[in-house]
């Protein structure tokens, strides 16, 4: 049985933040520990290790039990579903976009922004907002595939689970490097996620060995410094490029959205944005074109609610958010300038609660302005473009 396969669960991150020698001889957390690993008093960022157990040989019946026919049967079906799905995802006569986390950081039963992108063999994963780990192994994307993450910006529902990420993906049988994309805070996040994985990554190690668990190599920030509206290449490979475009969600200093082209073939994603120069760039004559949206009038709405409560912090953070994403009559008029053949709503705010008000708050609107295909997306909705 395959391992990866049947573990589901988590991790890579960053040995070279740590002594390797740690793996080897342990450290102790006083002078005269007994059960700890002989070794020199911890420092910060070293790890405690006791001797690793023998595992025992299970003691197999023949005919095999009842319930380990089942895990058998299991786990062989499962085995083949998920090639299956590995296989048709990672097709190169296609493009195929899955909305991961089409939520925000209001709470809902949407997982936050994740959107993965796989196009000529590669997954490209672009964000990784609260519970995006989750939803990708419950949609049976190949995990273990994604090599880039691109990140929009560093509001915390974009990169909470980015550490599961990175982490699932190595446990469940990635064995190539990842590269994390983003502005210059990129550096710091990823760091900090490889710091509070290193421990966990060094005791799989330690106990499974490294024929079951190879020894990874750290997440590596890759920065984009702003790269204008006009954009820029930032990821060139087997005929895949990726551009990023400077947006506007200020505060925010470098705030992010790509475009993904492949043979002739265009998937642009907004990031977290106003109405600007570098999204209309960026959108310019996609094939699909993945966006936030938000209903401004709803949100006003809401705002004078928790006026009347009154609530004057949830009255000020709804007045203040409406200033820094895109309305949706804006997003409808910008998908029509731009030509685009296919947009995607996603990131939605609010979320809307059943399908009438989805079409109420968002489908209906946007039809009324964009003539193109509107989708409004839900967690695991797929969009695929034939080459």
């Amino acid at each position: 049985m395959n391992v990866g396969m049947s573990l589901s669960i988590k991790m890579i991150v960053s040995i070279g933040l740590l002594s390797m020698s740690v793996l080897n001889s342990g450290c102790s957390d006083s002078a005269d520990a007994d059960v700890i690993t002989t070794g020199a008093m911890c420092m910060p960022g070293d790890v405690l290790l006791n001797p690793t157990p023998e595992a025992p040989m299970a003691a197999c019946s023949v005919p095999p039990s009842p319930y380990s026919s089942l895990i058998e049967a299991g786990a062989t079906a499962q085995a083949v579903a998920t090639e299956t799905r590995r296989a048709e995802l990672l097709d190169p006569s296609r493009i195929t976009v899955v909305t991961c986390g089409t939520g925000s950081p209001f709470p809902s039963e949407r997982a936050q922004s994740c959107l993965a992108v796989f196009v000529n063999g590669k997954f490209l994963l672009f964000d990784a907002g609260d519970r995006a780990q989750n939803s990708i192994e419950n949609l049976n994307l190949p995990v273990m595939d994604i090599e880039t993450v691109f990140l929009t910006h560093f509001h915390s529902d974009h990169i909470a689970d980015l550490g599961e990420v990175v982490s699932r993906s190595w446990i469940l049988g990635r064995t190539q490097p990842i590269e994390i994309y983003g502005g210059p805070e990129v550096e710091q996040v990823v760091n900090g996620f490889n710091l509070v994985y290193a421990a966990d990554e060094i005791y799989r190690v330690e106990h499974h060995g490294e024929a079951v668990f190879p020894n990874p190599t750290a997440a590596t920030a890759v920065v984009i410094e702003r790269p204008g509206p006009e954009g820029r290449v930032v990821y060139e490979s087997d005929g895949v490029s990726v551009l990023a475009y400077s947006v506007d969600h200020s505060p925010i200093g470098t705030a992010l959205g790509y475009r993904i082209e492949y043979a002739g073939k265009v998937v642009a994603i907004s990031g977290d944005t106003i109405d600007t120069p570098g999204l209309h760039a960026l959108a310019a004559n996609a094939d699909v074109f993945v966006s936030e949206v938000m209903n401004k009038g709803a949100v006003e709405d809401m705002e004078c609610a928790f006026g009347r409560i009154p609530d004057s912090r949830l009255e000020k953070i709804f007045a203040d958010i409406r200033s820094y994403h895109i309305d949706l009559p804006e997003l409808a008029q910008l998908a029509s300038d731009a030509d685009v053949a296919t947009l995607v709503m996603t990131h939605l705010v609010p979320a809307p609660l059943s399908p009438v008000q989805g079409d109420a708050f968002f489908s209906q609107p946007a039809a009324a302005i964009f003539g193109g295909t509107i989708v409004l997306a839900e967690d695991g909705t797929e969009v695929v473009i034939r080459l």
